[in-house]
């Protein structure tokens, strides 16, 4: 099964992306800052790293540069969420370093569709 890493501090907006994800088959686990998302990122095996951009304290770029600089999590994709305006995301994405963006909302089959192209185009 598949391994999810939600970094995202709003607890209802985590629930409901997990609630998704696990419906589409990943095991997914949350954290609600930048510097929990990181220890919990280095500590596990993740197949997906799911950042949200605006995070109290350390943001989504700091977060996604530190996660592409450390040994054990470079290789896992990290792809940023947020219901920013898509022009100026993907500029911030691969300023960062990620693997690529979701815009909100994040429709049911759509989203799990998406997730699965990100987790299947690294293990290819």
């Amino acid at each position: 099964m598949d391994r999810i890493l939600i970094i995202q501090d709003s607890p209802s907006v985590n629930a409901m992306l997990k609630f998704r994800l696990q419906s589409g088959g990943f095991s997914v686990e949350a954290a609600e800052t930048g510097e929990e998302g990181v220890e919990k990122a280095k500590a596990g095996h993740y197949h997906l790293i799911l950042l949200d951009y605006n995070l109290p304290g350390m943001n989504g770029s700091q977060v996604c540069r530190i996660l592409k600089e450390e040994a054990n999590t470079r290789n896992t994709p990290v792809v940023f969420m947020s219901a920013k305006d898509e022009d100026k995301l993907s500029q911030i994405t691969k300023e960062a370093g990620a693997d690529g963006y979701i815009g909100l909302p994040f429709e049911g089959k759509k989203f799990i569709e998406k997730i699965t192209g990100f987790i299947n185009a690294h293990k290819a």
